[in-house]
């Protein structure tokens, strides 16, 4: 007999073909099978009743619907949720739920084990089995609506492997849960996280999906992040820069940069330097993650630095949380859970390693050859200054991407040439009196798409402090401010200013009390003009008011 297809790994377009030329059906009929299997969460053909009964006999028969099932489930004090999967050919993979507020997050695997044996992760000791199927790794998102009963708002793939090694998998299960005729979750509910597989990651910008990047870094220097994931050795750590910046250039969109912080090795001050300088002139968004200790070969990292690693980020202008620890009572961390259900297999030959303080590399002090370099330009500068300044007006203006690079300034975006201005208007130094009128013809604190998008480089998510005063007001103070040169700022200045009382002479026209509201009380019109009494707007207004029950008006 032979084998039966994995219904899971279809997307809508193979189901309508299979629909079709398979079994003679009706396109619409696959609308109706995913929903049933990705919207209802019916994985039995037998319980999908709006179909015909030879219709779901002969799904049973040639389809396979099995959808992960539930070995083992653990609970945290803290709600988080840790689920290990046995697969068709009984495989185990883990998943895990993480809940903040209403907010779920199913973080999913994509691979059985990892080839990649980086240093902290448990996931490595076990070794690498294989690839999941697009449905394997949709599937679990499946089961695990179907274990807690309701719908799951978010998915990262950050569980076991490397997603971007099962890059053909991970895009299809990508699309199967965006389609609308299937499970229809948002792209930007969906984030990907790679340990900075370089062909990957291009492959993904090619692909348009529109998905979240998470990076896991750990370290800037070639030689630490080496020690601590040896991908660097195939993908340093500056060419995976290089993919980044490329990466956003396609997409537009702002990249997570994970970063686990193990005490004595990644945590200090020198590393964050190291990072912010890694990260100049890219938009990221940083997660620093208090690691978890994993069969004793890592520290966790002091409070205090992981605090002074925050600032220093911070300082230079990255916008960064600290996550907090999760699931540390349970085993939450990659591969552990499924390591003890093992039985702690030993770790394969050239698997993860004990991550001690003295392995880690020393810096090298680079402090002499800074300061030679700083003296060189400093000389150099007094030498032609004149042309030096000049020649700094003229270089536009680079996004930092939160990194300043005079040390106690601040350096401030030059408007390109021929570029509106938007701030506050020049009240006749430069243009003789007449003001500058392009101040009025876009509302005051209006800004570019190219401004807007330099303000939230790097981490600078506020917008730009905006101008407490109203147009109004601005317009006003120009006004006066243009009479006061001309001479005739007493009538100008009583114009426009609201807050004195206006004098006799005034320019400013009189009210008309002809046509003011005569003002006193009186009924039935009586005391005002005969056509203001007689007119249908008193007689309906000033009708005469019902007397209070059991007494004459």
């Amino acid at each position: 007999m032979a084998e039966k297809k994995y219904a899971l790994d279809f997307d809508f377009g193979e189901w309508e073909k299979y629909i079709t030329e398979s079994l003679g059906e009706p396109k619409f009929r696959a609308g109706q099978i995913c929903g049933w299997l990705w919207q209802k969460r019916v994985c039995d053909p037998a319980e999908m009743t709006n179909l015909s009964k030879e219709l779901r006999a002969e799904l049973a028969e040639k389809l396979d619907f099995a959808c992960p099932a539930l070995v083992r489930e653990q609970r945290s004090r803290d709600g988080t949720k840790k689920f290990l999967w046995r697969l068709r050919d009984g495989e185990t993979v883990e998943s895990v739920l993480i809940k903040e507020g209403d907010r779920l997050t199913l973080c999913v695997s994509t691979q059985v084990g990892c080839p990649l044996h980086c240093s902290f992760c448990a996931t490595g000791l076990s070794g690498f089995a294989r690839n999941l199927s697009a449905g394997e790794i949709a599937g679990q998102l499946l089961a695990a609506e179907k274990q807690i009963g309701r719908e799951i708002n978010n998915v990262v793939y950050m569980g076991m492997g490397e997603p971007l090694l099962n890059v053909d998998s991970v895009l299809k299960s990508v699309r199967m849960l965006n389609d609308p005729k299937m499970r229809n979750l948002g792209r930007r509910h969906i984030t990907i996280s790679t340990s900075g597989v370089i062909p990957g990651i291009e492959e993904l910008a090619a692909s348009g999906l529109g998905v979240r990047l998470a990076v896991s870094l750990h370290a800037a220097d070639d030689e630490l992040r080496s020690l601590l994931m040896p991908v660097n050795q195939t993908y340093p750590a500056s060419e995976l820069r290089d993919a980044m910046q490329k990466y956003q250039a396609a997409t537009g969109d702002r990249i997570t940069i994970e970063y686990a912080l193990f005490g004595g090795v990644n945590d200090g001050v020198e590393r964050a330097r190291e990072l912010v300088r890694y990260l100049k002139g890219i938009h990221v968004f940083v997660n620093l993650i208090p690691a978890n200790d994993v069969a004793g070969r890592c520290e966790k990292p002091k409070a205090e630095d992981v605090l002074r690693f925050r600032s220093v980020l911070e300082s230079a202008g990255f916008e960064c949380e600290i996550r907090s620890e999760r699931g540390a009572d349970i085993d939450a961390a990659c591969g552990q859970l499924r390591r003890k259900a093992h039985g702690g297999e030993a770790a394969p030959e050239g698997g993860a390693r004990t991550l001690a303080k003295a392995a880690v590399p020393p810096r090298v002090d680079k402090s002499d050859e800074w300061k030679e370099k700083s003296a060189a330009r400093v000389k150099g500068a007094k030498k032609d200054f004149p042309a030096l300044r000049a020649n700094e007006k003229k270089k536009a203006f680079s996004p930092s991407g939160g990194f300043v690079a005079y040390p106690g300034k601040r350096v401030r975006a030059q408007r390109p040439a021929g570029e509106k201005s938007y701030g506050a208007p020049n009240f006749g130094e430069k243009r003789g009196g007449r003001g500058n009128a392009r101040d009025f013809e876009t509302p005051l604190g209006a800004r570019s798409r190219d401004e807007h998008a330099e303000l939230r480089r790097g981490g600078k998510t506020d917008e730009a402090r905006q101008d407490h005063r109203t147009r109004r007001e601005e317009e006003n103070h120009f006004e006066r401010g243009v009479a006061a040169k001309h001479g005739y700022a007493e009538a100008r200045a009583e114009k426009f200013d609201t807050r004195r009382p206006r004098k006799s002479g005034s320019c400013a026209p009189e009210k008309d009390s002809s046509r003011q509201r005569p003002r006193g009380k009186a009924k039935n019109g009586a005391g005002r003009g005969a056509a203001d009494a007689d007119s249908a707007f008193w007689k309906f207004y000033l009708r005469p008011k019902k007397s209070a029950r059991g007494k004459k008006p």
